[in-house]
């Protein structure tokens, strides 16, 4: 039963309670006569029940509005049946949603939370690799290594192509040279021709790394301290310059080029250097000192390894060439020998045919006389005439060699 149903009775209720309220009033009055109550209480009666019927009437109309209300409300909802349906379908799809949205917030909350762990642990790692950067032993360390991977990534070999931590001077320098020390480069890089290259690993960071820390898109006093902490590192920088040039490393090692390689190993700090201070490469060219980053020194050291590999082709080629003039001058004697043999040859064949004529022409005539005592016929087998022939060389180079043993 809807609310429209209930306000209608209710009504009915309200209307018929007030006609019996009116009915019985005047049943009342007309039983009871002029005797039992004054001309006033009858009126006043027949005043209540117009007013009652009045009422009524009014109820009567409200409840045929009423009526009229809820056949239209009937309308509509029947009308509005369909949407409805569409509602509810909808209200069941936010209910899936919302669940959906719910276990994605959980989702969401579970990953923020490792999130915010992962945050914290790279905050507390990166404060310790800050801190380890600032260690003066801990720098070198990291660049040794950085300088090492970048010299077996351009294909050389430790201990063949480049020695590390080679003492110079009196108790290291090549060639048996006795002077004072002059330090112990990083690493010395062996190039053709027993010539060399030192190479030295330097990691100036305090500087850099406050700078860092700012940002560079700071503004204020912030940018101004950032520019101050940029050109402090590129003194620092300068300043490895300096000291690197007056240990003339080129001295101690004989055929070495009058440059060492600066090997910084960061990008960042050799291009946050040259760009506070512009003139420190010139600066370092100058001094005999080349700044290099990690893919500056790998492309040197690649070329480098092409040279070896250009110097060892051209041993390879000077060998070739002179075995094959120690193969020819060889072949020149054994043709030397292959003509002496061929005049011994024909010499040989000379004589022979000397015997065979003065056998025939001499011997024979003599021992014809003694036929009648033989027992046994004379029988020399003949050599043919191509078989007594001596082939003679006719190649230009061998005939050439022929004419100068018969020279000879």
């Amino acid at each position: 039963m809807d609310m429209t149903t209930v306000v209608l009775v209710v009504l009915a209720l309200a209307v018929g309670a007030a006609l019996g309220f009116a009915v019985a009033t005047a049943r009342a009055a007309t039983r009871g006569g002029v005797g039992a109550g004054s001309a006033a209480e009858t009126a006043e009666l027949r005043a209540r029940a117009a007013a009652a019927q009045a009422r009524a009437e009014r109820l009567a109309e409200e409840v045929e509005s009423l009526q009229e209300r809820a056949r239209r409300d009937h309308d509509v909802l029947r009308a509005l049946a369909p949407v409805q349906a569409t509602l509810t379908q909808v209200g069941e799809h936010v209910a899936l949603l919302e669940r959906e949205r719910t276990e994605q917030y959980t989702v969401l909350t579970e990953q923020l939370h490792h999130a915010r762990r992962s945050g914290v642990e790279l905050q507390r790692t990166t404060a310790q690799l800050e801190s380890a950067l600032r260690s003066t032993s801990a720098r070198g360390q990291w660049g040794e290594v950085e300088l090492r991977r970048v010299l077996e990534a351009s294909g050389m070999m430790r201990h063949v192509d480049f020695v590390e931590q080679r003492s110079l001077g009196a108790a290291g320098a090549p060639g048996g040279r006795r002077e004072a020390s002059a330090g112990r480069p990083d690493v010395v890089v062996h190039l053709p021709g027993e010539k060399y290259l030192a190479v030295d690993a330097k990691v100036p960071m305090d500087a850099y790394l406050e700078a860092s820390a700012i940002g560079d898109r700071a503004t204020g006093e912030d940018a101004e301290r950032r520019e101050r902490l940029l050109a402090a590192h590129a003194r620092a920088l300068r300043g490895h310059v300096d000291a690197l040039a007056k240990r003339r490393y080129h001295d101690q090692l004989p055929g070495s080029p009058e440059l060492v390689i600066m090997f910084v190993p960061s990008e960042g700090l050799l291009a946050a250097a040259l760009e506070a201070d512009p003139a420190l490469l010139e600066h370092a060219l100058r001094q005999g000192v080349a700044p290099t980053s990690p893919a500056s020194l790998l492309a040197l050291l690649r070329t480098t390894a092409s040279i070896w590999s250009a110097e060892q082709v051209t041993a390879e080629a000077r060998e070739l060439l002179a075995l094959g003039r120690t193969l020819y001058e060889r072949l020149g004697v054994v043709a030397g020998h292959l003509t002496s043999l061929g005049r011994s040859l024909r010499s040989s064949v000379q004589h022979y045919n000397k015997v065979v004529g003065s056998v025939e022409q001499r011997l024979l005539v003599t021992a014809r006389d003694f036929e009648s005592l033989a027992t046994k016929d004379l029988d020399v087998e003949p050599i043919a005439t191509d078989d007594a022939q001596v082939r003679t060389f006719t190649a230009p180079e061998l005939a050439l060699a022929e004419v100068e043993g018969r020279s000879a």
